[in-house]
């Protein structure tokens, strides 16, 4: 009898181990932002919740980031009076990540101004690249909701750059 390939939430393993390969590095990045003190645990975590599922997934990525902003909270509740910043700085000794590829310094600080709800909506969807559908299966709010958090985030970017009306090089 033939052996069937052991299918994941990507499909077979080696889709699973490239999936593994470019999302871990991302979400413990995402991690980070929120603060977290085990950042690579918590990825590593949120994979294995993923996988010991019993009703599959319909989003596996969105439900990884989901996994991991719940974890990442989480383990930091018990300082959940301090402010919590999306943007937070990179830890010393470590390269430049995915932020510093994509926005250039003026954007990251305009970003750190706007409300957290947009900040997030805006960060995973032009930074981390994801749907609109994959961001409201992460956030737990309804498709429309993200489209206009987007939409008021990239508005209010767009009046801090240009205050003046006129065209902002990184507009």
């Amino acid at each position: 009898m033939e052996e069937r390939p052991q299918q994941t939430p990507f499909g077979d393993m080696e889709a699973f181990h490239g999936a593994f390969a470019e999302l871990y590095p991302r979400l413990v990045s995402y991690a980070r932002r929120y603060g977290a003190s085990f950042a690579e645990d918590i990825a590593q975590e949120a994979f294995v919740i993923l996988m010991q599922r019993e009703e599959p997934v319909e989003h596996p990525t969105a439900f990884l980031y989901g996994t991991v902003r719940t974890l990442a909270l989480t383990e930091r509740r018990p300082m959940k009076n301090q402010n919590l910043s999306l943007e937070s700085v990179s830890e010393p000794g470590l390269g430049g990540g995915a932020d510093d590829e994509v926005l250039s310094q003026e954007v990251r600080e305009r970003m750190r101004l706007l409300a957290p709800t947009f900040r997030e909506a805006l960060w995973l969807f032009v930074v981390e690249g994801l749907s609109i559908r994959e961001i409201a299966d992460i956030l737990g709010i309804p498709e429309a909701t993200v489209k206009t958090r987007i939409h008021r985030a990239k508005a209010q970017l767009r009046d801090q750059l240009n205050p003046n009306g006129g065209v902002h090089v990184l507009a």
